[in-house]
């Protein structure tokens, strides 16, 4: 049959499979119109054609073939084109490059952090519980053992409950080298089995070591492992001394291991044990965080609900007790959640963001193929003339988008890679699973999905536009002029598709600009908080004593008083302190009651920060003595009467009048940790905002070093110049006491009060970089627009000037044009920034998400910075010369 000749391999194109599928149309067509059915029409052609299942084959070779073919002839073409206009394709693929590859950075850091399971077992059965009273406004509180014991006793949901001491602690290894401080994590035996995860080494902890009397045991991290012990095999059952007292290690846990914090190094059992409580409170007031484990078929709703019914019987049981009062609940959140949740809405936040540069960028190159369209108006014209169909053209220059859009997502995925190196290394940043941060498959195949879909965004409407052009007027045209209106066509509302895009343009960047506005006065806001202290030249360390060593207050005040004095005496120190805390750290909070005022039950008496300091500690930090005097040294000497200096909040809240009325100095003062019945109060200081400068002041008291001798305390100096030069010294002045006591946590405290705004001005500055990069887009498409529409319409502006239009006429008919552009998009963009403000609300500071002040600003800036980016255009057109024009 003469059909068999277009299944011949080498006739396998294009032209056969178009032929072939004609021939069976005509066929089909005839045999209709002999009163056959469709169906039976359609086979009777194909049975024409003699082995059907053969043919069909070789028909599907064919047209693959051709389709495969087709698409290499499109991309050779494309590459060539980009040959030809190397600045418009290194403009396109670095613009798209920018874009892609900040969405790349964006995607990998959410998967990894927010996207991707814990890596523990099963971990979608992981919960997280904490303590929340609304009433009071309290989130997030922790458990007592008290507590613990009893949840483990009676709950019914979980197949296991695990504890932690809620802030990890500081020891000192020493034995086989010079004393390093460890970063040590106090959790429960059964941490490793609710998690379900395996040492890598050795293994877990045994129900006994957990217990008063077990025997000291400690698990230690793969990186310590390698560090200290060289990655020896043999390490499980090594003996090591922490804080003076012998450990066994039996175990090493994997690399990457980050629970319940990042970047410990030793975990021990026993987490009530916290050594900034004496022993005779850790019962009762040792905060632990809990995380349990769901029974299979058992949902995260059923367990809230026994929850409720366990804290209304434990009310009951111990009235008396603080988390007993109205108004408590036990809050089941899922562990990830939890693990998540200061940096969740951040990056979020940040990916939009960088959605958006990645639309405007899109927007941008659009622009460019639709001039570069216009030029070649008059060769697609001579194409449909000759027969070239309409889909056939819009492939080609699809082609050549994704050509561009694949280039530029192989550059990005180069810069993301650079990009991705740095972040673990952003201490800023605070993100958990940081780890976990790495390029992989399933972020190269969002990279090409999303450079794909970012060549069909950017280059669908272009070749649907210069695709379809009016024949007859562009071939009638001159080459030189062939294609001017093509790609400038007006739609309904009398703006082309580029001015259209230049509006998008606008209103993304106006969003992203309105976002970095708002953060930025919150951030102006933030700085200009009073911390209640002066952090200039002040150098801080932190030193956990043994508890084996320094068994007794008398021992532990004698240490931190002798090194009080020795770094006094450094050349070049101008005081120094000990404190049991310092702002932004760790606290520590107790009941307290004043003599003469109306007694309350121990429950419902008002809570107050406890800080125990040597003298000298106010003058170091530069807190200021509202009235009375600071701590002697008579003060801090065993069997001085008890005096303790109290905040200015502390002295509203029992004396509201103060500083008029009542005179709180000379008062006495009851408080709950250290049974201290009575303290009488010889100064009153200025408020010091110790949870950091976005949080308010609260009660504080201040109480000489030995009436509450801390385990683990700070040592602060303040300096003449750069306080970081010092540490040295202080370091050697610690070892002359102790040579086996180490120092961790060496900081300014500059560096120490960083750390509350570290990831607010990060998040600030990322946002305020693609809010330039749109910016900067986005006024490269008003320019480019302005100065198509001057050079399309310089016929008409010569009869204009011809007509007696002044160079004035022109300048404002043109800067007319850019104004109304930015005008539109502004107002887009205010109402698009007003709706997505919610998104920000969690990161300002007294700032509102609709801050008036803010949106009007950057509205106005915008507008005349977009005048400014029409006026070279509108200057090039008011210098028309008439007579050049008409003669074009």
């Amino acid at each position: 049959m003469s059909w068999l000749r277009f299944f011949r391999r080498e006739e396998r194109d294009a032209e056969s499979v178009r032929d072939l599928q004609f021939y069976l149309d005509t066929e089909t067509e005839d045999n209709i119109a002999r009163g056959m059915s469709p169906e039976e029409a359609r086979a009777s052609a194909w049975r024409k054609l003699g082995n059907t299942s053969a043919i069909r084959e070789e028909i599907y070779l064919m047209s693959t073939f051709a389709f495969v073919e087709t698409i290499w002839k499109d991309l050779l073409y494309a590459l060539r084109t980009m040959r030809k206009n190397p600045a418009f394709a290194a403009t396109a693929i670095l613009t798209l490059a920018l874009g892609i590859g900040g969405n790349t950075v964006l995607f990998t850091v959410i998967r990894a952090v927010l996207l991707k399971p814990l890596e523990y077992g099963d971990p979608d059965r992981l919960v997280y519980l904490t303590l929340d009273n609304p009433k009071l406004n309290l989130k997030g509180k922790s458990f007592s053992l008290l507590r613990l014991d009893e949840t483990r006793a009676t709950v019914q949901s979980f197949s296991g409950v695990g504890a932690f001491l809620k802030n990890p602690e500081s020891v000192t290894i020493s034995g086989g080298g010079d004393p390093e401080s460890l970063q040590q994590a106090r959790v429960s035996a059964n941490f490793l089995e609710v998690l379900g995860v395996q040492p890598l080494r050795g293994r877990g902890f045994l129900a006994e070591e957990d217990t008063p009397g077990g025997a000291p045991a400690a698990m230690i991290s793969a990186d310590f492992w390698r560090r200290r012990f060289g990655g020896d095999p043999q390490v499980v059952g090594t003996p090591v001394t922490l804080d003076s007292t012998p450990h066994t290690v039996i175990g090493v846990l994997p690399s990457g291991f980050a629970f319940p914090f990042a970047g410990v190094d030793v975990w021990v059992t026993k987490p009530s044990h916290w050594s900034g409580l004496p022993a005779r409170f850790w019962s009762g007031s040792t905060p632990l965080n809990l995380y349990a484990r769901l029974k299979p078929h058992v949902s995260l709703e059923q367990a809230r609900a026994e929850m409720d019914v366990l804290q209304r019987q434990y009310a009951r049981a111990h009235p008396e007790r603080v988390d007993s009062k109205p108004g408590v609940s036990v809050l089941v959140t899922w562990l990830k959640e939890q693990v998540v949740a200061n940096v969740g809405p951040m990056l979020w936040m940040l990916f939009g963001a960088v959605g958006f540069v990645l639309l405007i960028a899109c927007a941008n190159v659009a622009s460019l193929l639709l001039a570069r369209g216009s030029s070649r108006s008059r060769e697609f014209a001579l194409r449909s003339a000759l027969g070239a169909a309409r889909g056939r053209l819009i492939g080609q220059l699809l082609a050549e988008s994704l050509a561009l859009a694949a280039a530029g997502g192989i550059l990005g995925v180069l810069l993301a890679s650079w990009s991705l190196r740095a972040i673990p290394h952003i201490d800023a940043l605070h993100l958990p699973r940081s780890g976990e941060i790495h390029l992989d498959l399933v972020v190269l195949g969002f990279t090409v999905a999303l450079s794909i879909a970012t060549g069909v965004l950017f280059g669908l409407f272009p070749s649907l536009q210069v695709s379809r052009p009016d024949l007859v007027d562009v071939l009638r045209e001159s080459g030189t002029g062939a294609g001017r209106e093509s790609s400038g066509r007006r739609g309904r509302l009398g703006f082309s598709l580029r001015s259209l895009l230049v509006v998008g343009q606008v209103a993304l960047s106006l969003v992203l600009l309105i976002g970095a506005g708002l953060l930025m006065k919150s951030f102006v806001r933030l700085n200009s908080v009073d911390p209640g202290f002066h952090p200039t030249n002040v150098l801080t360390m932190k030193i956990a004593l043994s508890p084996s060593r320094y068994d007794t207050d008398r021992k532990k005040a004698a240490f931190f008083g002798e090194l009080a004095r020795r770094a006094e005496a450094v050349p070049g120190v101008r005081s120094a302190t000990i404190a049991l805390s310092l702002p932004t750290t760790t606290s520590l909070n107790t009941n307290v009651g004043v003599e003469g005022q109306p007694p309350v039950e121990p429950v419902d008496q008002p809570i107050a920060q406890l800080q125990s300091i040597t003298p000298g500690y106010f003058r170091t930090l530069g807190i200021s003595l509202l009235r009375g005097r600071e701590f002697h040294e008579a003060d801090n000497s065993p069997g001085a009467p008890p005096v303790m200096i109290v905040n200015e909040s502390f002295a509203r809240r029992f004396w509201p009048n103060f500083p008029d009325g009542r005179n709180p100095v000379g008062q006495h003062v009851g408080e709950g940790l250290d049974k201290l019945k009575s303290a009488e109060i010889v100064g009153i200081v200025a408020d010091v905002r110790e949870a950091g400068l976005a949080s308010a002041a609260g009660l504080e008291f201040y109480v000489p070093c030995v009436l509450h001798a801390p385990q683990v305390a700070y040592l602060a100096i303040r300096s003449e110049g750069d306080p970081l030069r010092f540490a040295g010294a202080i370091r050697s002045q610690v070892l002359a006491i102790d040579r086996d006591q180490s120092v961790a946590d060496i900081k300014s405290m500059q560096d120490v009060l960083e750390t509350t705004v570290g990831q607010r001005r990060l998040t600030m500055l990322l946002l305020a970089a693609f809010a330039g990069v749109a910016v900067l887009l986005a006024l490269i498409g008003i320019y480019s627009v302005i100065a198509y529409q001057v050079a399309q319409r310089t016929h008409e502006v010569g009869i204009r000037r011809a007509l007696g239009a002044e160079s004035g006429d022109i300048l404002r008919l043109v800067l007319g044009q850019g104004l109304m552009l930015a005008l539109i998009g502004v107002a887009v963009g205010v109402l698009g920034a007003f709706a997505l403000g919610r998104l920000v609300e969690g990161l300002l500071f007294q700032v509102k998400a609709s801050d008036p002040g803010t949106f009007g600003v950057i509205a106005v800036l915008f507008l005349a910075v977009a005048l400014l980016a029409s006026l070279i255009p509108a200057q090039r057109a008011a210098r028309i010369d008439p007579m050049s024009a008409l003669r074009q």
